[in-house]
């Protein structure tokens, strides 16, 4: 080899070891540089780099300098409430498997119909570390664990309570109720209002560019409800509050509000549904008739009229059964069979049915004059016509219950970490 080439060769290698250190610094900078301490525990410049990466990709937001800056904010708050949940769930000896971090991929795998062991796969592919989603998944677990085993049983659902959201649902049978999703970014203290006013517009803003609303709920939101994407269930009007009840009987399905200021903090709203509660389902009015037919001379007068019809009302008044019904039309000489059969009501002719619509079973008709004779009919049996209201049962009603008191009791449980923790931020 000549100097010449040797030279070169040397040269491009000391420019390989040069760029491969200076990548390797300012990875190990970045790891280094911190972003934010939680009670002594490190959040580096790394971890919200790579978060907001992941939460790029899941939501779908657009990958820019613009976008990765805007929403650093509150991916950095949203790992502070991590570690935060990770630090108490640790002082309470909860802890996370291997096994319950597997199952937590395999969930996320089938919703996204990945094939066992896509997801790292795709998270390799983007360029995503592993770990976190893995914190992510691990610190949800977790949280999830600690109010289950320290909130849940401190609270009992009463049948008195069963029972008056029941009638609640009765009372309410006929009127509208919307199936709700929220993103809600909760304000502990006044002094992070605007901030917090400001990351809620953004999301909103992004949203309606094509962000997924359910994605975003996961990343961002801070409500329990975060976990199914931020999913409310059906809600009745009366159930919002002030501010909402004016809001949602407004929205179209699909749509979704500006950020609402409420107690908790700044809520989005996404109308998906809407529908009408308890809606009745009536099945068709069956009769099953009997008749007399008293007939009239071909010239009959009035007399001959009120004779047959005063005895139409002895039938009605004398029979007390079906079987009555029909050995009297036999004494009485009913030229037709007294077993009719069973009609629906809305196929009777409508003279007939003006008559027996409102007859309840086992009763008898008034006299019908017809054109050749008096009909009277007796109602044997009455089926359908009762609204079939849909109630779910006591244990449904629990289980939302429940879910109710826990989402309020763990924001509680929350804020009060949060106020009592030690918290650095430092970008």
């Amino acid at each position: 080899m000549t100097m010449a080439k040797t030279l070169r060769v040397l040269a491009a290698a000391l420019l390989f070891s040069a760029a491969t250190t200076a990548a390797t610094s300012v990875k190990s900078q970045s790891v280094q540089r911190i972003a934010a301490i939680v009670n002594d525990e490190l959040i580096t410049a790394y971890d919200l780099e790579s978060r907001i990466s992941l939460v790029i990709f899941s939501t779908r937001l657009s990958n820019t300098v613009d976008t990765r800056r805007r929403i650093s904010s509150q991916v950095l708050r949203t790992l502070i409430d991590e570690r935060l949940q990770m630090q108490e769930a640790k002082r309470r000896n909860i802890s996370v498997s291997r096994r319950d971090l597997e199952r937590a991929k395999e969930t996320i795998e089938k919703q996204n119909r990945l094939p066992k062991g896509g997801l790292e796969r795709v998270l390799k592919q983007n360029g995503i570390p592993l770990e976190s989603i893995n914190e992510q998944l691990r610190t949800g677990i977790a949280w999830s664990k600690l109010i289950g085993r320290r909130l849940r049983p401190r609270i009992t659902i009463g049948e008195d309570e069963i029972d008056e959201s029941l009638e609640r649902i009765r009372s309410r049978q006929g009127q509208t109720e919307y199936r709700l999703s929220e993103i809600l970014l909760t304000v502990d203290s006044p002094d992070q209002e605007a901030n917090i006013r400001r990351t809620a517009e953004r999301i909103a803003d992004q949203v309606a560019k094509g962000a997924r609303f359910t994605a975003i709920a996961r990343q961002f939101s801070q409500s329990p409800t975060a976990a199914v994407g931020g999913d409310l269930g059906w809600q009745h009007e009366s159930e919002l509050d002030e501010t909402l009840q004016e809001v949602v009987p407004q929205m179209s399905k699909g749509s979704m509000t500006s950020p609402i200021k409420t107690v908790a903090g700044y809520r989005i709203l996404l109308l998906r549904d809407t529908r009408k509660i308890a809606q009745s389902e009536a099945k068709p009015v069956t009769l099953d008739l009997r008749q007399i037919f008293l007939p009239l001379p071909g010239q009959s007068v009035a007399s001959d009229i009120e004779a047959q019809i005063d005895l139409a009302k002895t039938v009605r008044d004398t029979a007390s059964s079906c079987s009555d019904f029909s050995e009297l039309a036999k004494e009485v000489g009913s030229p037709r069979p007294p077993s009719l059969g069973k009609f629906a009501l809305n196929d009777l002719s409508p003279a007939i049915r003006n008559v027996v619509k409102d007859v309840k079973a086992g009763k008898i008709s008034d006299p019908v004059k017809m054109p050749d004779g008096v009909l009277v009919l007796m109602v044997c049996d009455r089926e359908g016509g009762t609204s079939v209201i849909k109630l779910p049962d006591r244990d449904t009603i629990a289980d939302r219950l429940m879910r109710d008191r826990l989402a309020l009791s763990s924001r509680r449980y929350m804020r009060d970490i949060r106020l009592s923790a030690v918290i650095d931020v430092r970008v």
